[in-house]
């Protein structure tokens, strides 16, 4: 089937990495059809008309159809990506702050989508608070359709912390983080594995990784050290700070890193786009797959009744079920613990 695909936010680095993946990658071709829409943002429609024709330019041979909109009525594919609005800077530091300027956005798009039928395919919220723009989302659609991409992408920061410190490449690495999009991350350490036939050095590592850090308390230790990072950051001393953050544990440096490049790089787009595409792939696929992602749960796993990252069975038309491997104890009252942050944050910003 043809892929018919809007982005919200096209003029936005994220989106405009988003779109270059897509064609460059060859996941659309000319059956296709990609909506890139350039709402909000100053100079946005005449980016997204620019960015249009550099793309055909790029791409013609095998490019889809692209078209170019610039209000919440007129986006009209099946699969939506929600990567509009204001991100972390300056001005907006906090979630909360995100949150304030953020929900008009999701509320504008949300019912517009309901009105006009868009979206049957799947919605992927991309724009912070991740978990904010699911529960608007859900509450115009149905919840299936909408997943957000944090979990995928803190999942990939994961994986790759853990293989950058064992020695191995990160396709190697099998691991998961649950919770928030934000300080409230729940990593499954007792999930972590190495793919393929590890030898005896790189199990002995990710034994002694595990060992160090399966019962450290996250919470608590996060404060101190990204109060000490950001220090050096404020006193421009760049290189110091990645290697800061590069000598952290894997589940202390997923939480960090990403304000790090994002200071100096505005956000992190290739990142999040690659994250944002696993999610678009699954949607577009007639074979489900497990993608990590933020959905509105009534109770299928732990009696969560709230925005939660999991791992979720993707296909077309959303998510399907849950399969979150076994918890220990321990982990899964971190869970709970987060899904009672995330409640309180949705109550405070939804009031």
């Amino acid at each position: 089937m043809p892929v018919n695909l809007s982005i919200i936010g096209a003029a936005d680095e994220v989106g405009r990495s988003l779109s270059t993946q897509l064609l460059r990658g060859g996941f659309m071709t000319a059956t296709d059809t990609l909506q890139r829409v350039g709402h909000g943002a100053e100079g946005a429609e005449r980016r997204v008309l620019a960015e249009r024709v550099d793309l055909l330019d790029a791409f013609d041979e095998t490019a889809p159809r692209i078209e170019v909109a610039g209000t919440p009525d007129e986006v009209c594919g099946d699969i939506v990506v929600v990567a509009g609005g204001v991100t972390v800077s300056k001005q907006t530091r906090t979630r909360s702050e995100l949150a304030a300027k953020n929900r008009p956005v999701f509320e504008a798009f949300a019912a517009a989508l309901s009105r006009n039928g868009a979206g049957r395919g799947g919605v992927v919220i991309v724009t912070n608070p991740v978990e904010l723009g699911v529960e608007v989302f859900c509450r115009h659609l149905d919840r299936r359709r909408v997943l957000g991409m944090g979990a995928q992408q803190d999942s990939l920061r994961f994986a790759r912390a853990i293989s950058n410190t064992i020695g191995v490449r990160r396709d190697r690495v099998h691991a998961r983080v649950l919770g928030e999009h934000g300080d409230a991350q729940v990593p499954l350490w007792s999930d972590v594995r190495l793919l393929g036939e590890p030898s005896e050095q790189e199990k002995r590592r990710l034994a002694e990784l595990r060992a160090a850090r399966e019962h450290g308390n996250v919470t608590g230790e996060i404060g101190h050290h990204r109060e000490r990072v950001f220090g050096i950051l404020g006193a421009e001393r760049i290189r110091e700070a990645f290697d800061a953050v590069e000598a952290l544990p894997p589940d202390l440096r997923v939480m960090i890193e990403p304000f790090v490049t994002a200071h100096c790089l505005h956000s992190t787009a290739n990142a999040t786009a690659n994250a944002t595409l696993d999610l678009v792939r699954a949607l577009c696929s007639d074979r489900e797959s497990v993608v990590g992602a933020q959905v509105c749960l009534e109770g299928e796993v732990y009696g969560l009744d709230t925005v939660v990252g999991v791992p979720v069975l993707a296909g077309a038309g959303g998510w399907s079920r849950v399969v979150c491997p076994p918890l220990t104890e321990e982990e899964s009252g971190r869970l709970a613990a987060a899904a009672a942050t995330i409640r309180a944050s949705l109550a405070t910003w939804t009031s």
